[in-house]
C-alpha cells in the first residue's frame, strides 16, 4: 500500500532551492508570469511554454463553500506511476487515504497563505520507497484569492 514517508518541505522563496533544473525552471516561469503580482492568473500561463514538465504536473481548480478541489490535469508521467488517474475528478477521489490527507493538507495551506511550497519526501510507491522533489504553485484570477493551484513533480530516478 503506498504511504506518506518523512515529508520536508517548506515556503519556496527563491530559486536556489529548487534542486531539478526543470523544476527550478518552471518556478522561474511562474515567477517571471506574476511580475509585481502576488500571483499569475491562470490565463497568463500556456502549457505549450514547458512542456518539459507537462507529464509531471497536476492542476487543479479550488472549488468554495465547501472548500474542495477538483483535478483539471493528472500529467501522464505522474498517472503512470501511480497507478490511477484524477483528471476530471475531485482531490477526494485520490485512493490512498493517508496521502489524500497529506495533498489536501497541502492545497488547503496554499489556499491559506498563498505561499509556493517546495517539498522533497519519500512515498511508497510499488511497494519501494521512492524519492521525489515537488513545488506546488498558487494562481489567482482576482489577484487577491488563490483559484488554481499547479503541482509540478519529479522523482529520483527521472532527475537530469
Amino acid at each position: 500500500m503506498d504511504e506518506v514517508i518523512d515529508p520536508v518541505e517548506g515556503r519556496l522563496t527563491e530559486a536556489a532551492e529548487v534542486h531539478d533544473s526543470r523544476l527550478r525552471r518552471l518556478y522561474e516561469y511562474w515567477l517571471a508570469k506574476k511580475g509585481a503580482r502576488r500571483f499569475p492568473a491562470r490565463a497568463d500561463i500556456d502549457p505549450l511554454e514547458f512542456p518539459y514538465m507537462l507529464g509531471n504536473i497536476m492542476l487543479l481548480d479550488v472549488v468554495r463553500d465547501p472548500l474542495r478541489f477538483r483535478v483539471r490535469v493528472h500529467g501522464t508521467e505522474m498517472v503512470m506511476r501511480a497507478g490511477y488517474e484524477l483528471t476530471g475528478k475531485f482531490l477526494d477521489d485520490l485512493p490512498i487515504t493517508n496521502y489524500r490527507r497529506y495533498v489536501r493538507e497541502r492545497c488547503e495551506g496554499l489556499v491559506r497563505d498563498g505561499q509556493p511550497l517546495i517539498v522533497r519526501h519519500n512515498r511508497a510507491l510499488d511497494g519501494r520507497s521512492r524519492r521525489y522533489e515537488a513545488i506546488w504553485l498558487p494562481f489567482s484570477d482576482d489577484g487577491q484569492n488563490v483559484s488554481m493551484l499547479l503541482c509540478a513533480l519529479i522523482y529520483d530516478w527521472q532527475r537530469e
